[in-house]
């Protein structure tokens, strides 16, 4: 009872709840949209605490080897954490937040399996950004980020204390999610007080999504109303909880399983910026079963929870999300860590506000810093002010002291600073300009125009092409005139008409690779040799002048490099059509399909290739205009599954090159 009382004591300055109890200015679960400043910093210590065994699992029951086993009644949960939070800007707030647990599990196995514990939880590291653009009159907001380090201890505790560290595919670690954790929400405040009402609303939400498929994303979220019933005290109600937010193996969604609840409490503000909080929290689930124990059984049995302890210890007992009742408290501290100002000259001004920063000691300054000047002092300087203001050099109405342009010409109209009045703002006097609207901001010439580098006619600042070269038409943005946008200019494009969407050489024109006229896209013969009469597909009408009809001829013994006597008339009639063309070059290429080793099918593409490059010379056609190359099955044009697709591999190309 001693070490249950002692604990107690603890868990009021080292303790901690559900979601938002983190040292916030208001209540004790829930999360405004205000930021401390910059280099405020807040600091301390929240929790709960809550007595009986319903307070570790449903009912104060657990099973082991499949008995039965209960908790004390007397057993206590107690969480606590320790934080601290820093403005590092006026909008910007970060902080980390690290949970202090305690499970008096008193039982049978709650010492051997580690469930009678002490220990800490997951570091959270958080961030509170106000948002000054959504800000206005009684309403402001904040966007929040949290990281969750996995820092608890696993196989420890009995009540998980987060609904993100239940496991649906393992065993759940009560004091830890074993996993990093990341959370990003919004919270929203609406303070009446600015309009005479002593009420402040407060309401945040959050999105957590563990680093895991085995752990489930949760909905946080908190609400409170707070009463400035005095400068000291604040009375509040607050409802809060976590939802998880889908099935996640055993585990089915039920909203009224995971943590909801409701705080009534009381806020203390103490001098040097000392708070403290205490509330009782109401668990939503009294509502649901009451002190009624079978029926908190019956509520939990689809959320059992599977706990794997030290020693190999395996226990199964019911989700408790939250206590049924339990006392929470609140102390934090805050206070100013910038840095003071110096008042080196000793004035009673600090520098950062001393506009005369090295007045000499002594003299009387005023609130800036300055010293204070004799009257006699003063009406000097004004009786010269008032004399200059008479004197105006250039009769333009404006007095030389406050003449910015003391030499305008005589006869022009002048602004109120005495300069000649520009309409545009572009530097160019009225008088001067001829382009007298230029927009804002846009650089001009002697004459008042925008400036033009290419002297395109399209300004500079509308010029998306500012290098054009000189005589060239172009569009309203500055740009070459392409009609048919195929990436070549008009004034450089031998082709204009083009159809949209094909590639074209330099000169703006469809390639054709064999230069018979046709161009490649609608070429089916895209080999012919130079000099060949051509159909409008591009294939030569006199099909003995045909390369892609002529390679089909050539055949060759089974497995052999060796010609057969059906390919010497084809090879006949494609050497008389390189003699009768002596700038054609030609290069044969062999393939197989991928019967065989790819090492012997190489080397027969080759053998062969060569084999048609040898009758060739023979027949007076030019070494020097031939080449053999072999690829074996790499190039396949059809599928090497099946017979006919094999035959269609074992192939003769004919290929005309260039020098």
């Amino acid at each position: 009872m001693k070490k249950i009382i002692t604990l107690g004591l603890l868990s009021s300055t080292l303790a901690f709840a559900q979601a938002g109890m983190l040292g916030g200015s208001e209540g004790l679960h829930e999360i405004n949209a205000k930021t401390l400043g910059q280099w405020q910093v807040n600091l301390g210590a929240s929790g709960n605490l809550t007595i009986g065994s319903w307070g570790l699992s449903r009912g104060g029951i657990y099973e082991v080897n499949g008995k039965r086993y209960a908790f004390n009644d007397a057993d206590a949960s107690l969480s606590g954490n320790i934080f601290v939070e820093v403005g590092v800007l006026d909008f910007i707030d970060v902080g980390m937040s690290l949970p202090l647990y305690y499970e008096h599990a008193n039982s049978k196995w709650g010492g051997t399996a580690n469930m009678w514990t002490t220990s800490r939880g997951d570091l959270d590291v958080f961030a509170k950004i106000g948002l000054p653009f959504a800000s206005a009159g009684v309403y402001s907001m904040a966007l929040m980020l949290d990281l969750y380090v996995p820092t608890g201890e696993e196989c420890a505790g009995v009540r998980p204390r987060h609904a993100w560290y239940l496991n649906g595919n393992g065993y759940t670690h009560p004091f830890t999610a074993d996993r990093w954790t990341f959370g990003a929400g919004l919270a929203f405040t609406f303070d009446f007080n600015k309009i005479g009402a002593p009420i402040v609303w407060n309401l945040a939400a959050s999105y957590v999504s563990p680093a895991s498929y085995s752990l489930t994303q949760t909905f946080v979220y908190s609400t409170g109303l707070n009463w400035n019933a005095t400068s000291w005290m604040t009375p509040f109600l607050e409802f809060s909880g976590e939802m998880r937010l889908m099935d996640n193996g055993r585990y089915s969604f039920d909203p009224l399983v995971d943590p909801m609840l409701i705080t009534p409490g009381v806020r203390f503000h103490f001098p040097h910026d000392i708070d403290f909080a205490f509330g009782m929290d109401f668990a939503a689930r009294l509502f649901q079963s009451g002190f009624d124990h079978y029926a908190d059984v019956k509520y939990g049995r689809d959320h059992i929870i599977y706990y794997q302890g030290q020693r190999g210890v395996k226990a199964n007992y019911g989700y408790t999300s939250v206590p049924l009742l339990s006392g929470s408290a609140l102390l934090s501290v805050k206070f100013d860590a910038a840095p003071k100002s110096e008042d080196s000259d000793g004035d009673g001004i600090p520098d950062n506000e001393d506009k005369c920063a090295r007045t000499e000691k002594g003299v009387k300054v005023d609130a800036e810093g300055c010293p204070v000047e004799d009257a006699a002092k003063l009406a000097r300087e004004r009786a010269i002010a008032d004399s200059l203001a008479r004197v105006d050099s250039d009769n333009d109405g404006i007095p030389n002291v406050s003449d910015r342009c003391p030499n305008t010409a005589a006869g022009l109209s002048v602004d109120s600073t005495g300069c000649m009045l520009d309409f545009d703002k572009d530097g160019v006097a009225d008088n001067l300009d001829k382009c007298p609207n230029t927009p804002a901001g846009i650089p001009v010439d002697f004459t008042g125009c925008p400036m033009d580098h290419d002297k395109d006619g399209v300004a500079d600042y509308l010029d998306k092409c500012p290098n054009t070269q000189r005589g060239a038409e172009v569009g309203p943005n500055g740009c070459m005139l392409d009609s048919d946008n195929d990436g070549i200019a008009d004034f450089k494009d031998k082709c204009p008409g083009t159809p949209a969407g094909h590639a074209v050489d330099s000169t703006g024109c469809l390639p054709d690779f064999d230069k018979d006229g046709v161009a490649d896209v609608i070429d089916k013969c895209p080999n012919t040799l130079p000099g060949i009469r051509v159909d409008g597909e591009g294939c030569p009408i006199n099909k003995k002048e045909d390369l892609d009809q002529l390679k089909k001829g050539i055949q060759f013994k089974t497995g052999s490099a060796k010609l057969t006597k059906k390919s010497y008339g084809t090879l006949n009639d494609i050497a008389d059509l390189m003699n009768r063309i002596p700038e054609a070059n030609l290069e044969v290429q062999g393939h197989t399909d991928n019967k065989g080793s790819d090492v012997k099918n190489q080397k027969l593409s080759e053998s062969r290739a060569q084999a048609v490059v040898a009758y060739l010379e023979k027949r007076g056609v030019n070494s020097s205009r031939l080449r053999a190359v072999g690829y074996g099955p790499s190039k396949p044009i059809a599928d090497n599954g099946d017979a006919a697709g094999r035959a269609q591999n074992r192939r003769v190309e004919l290929v005309p090159f260039a020098k």
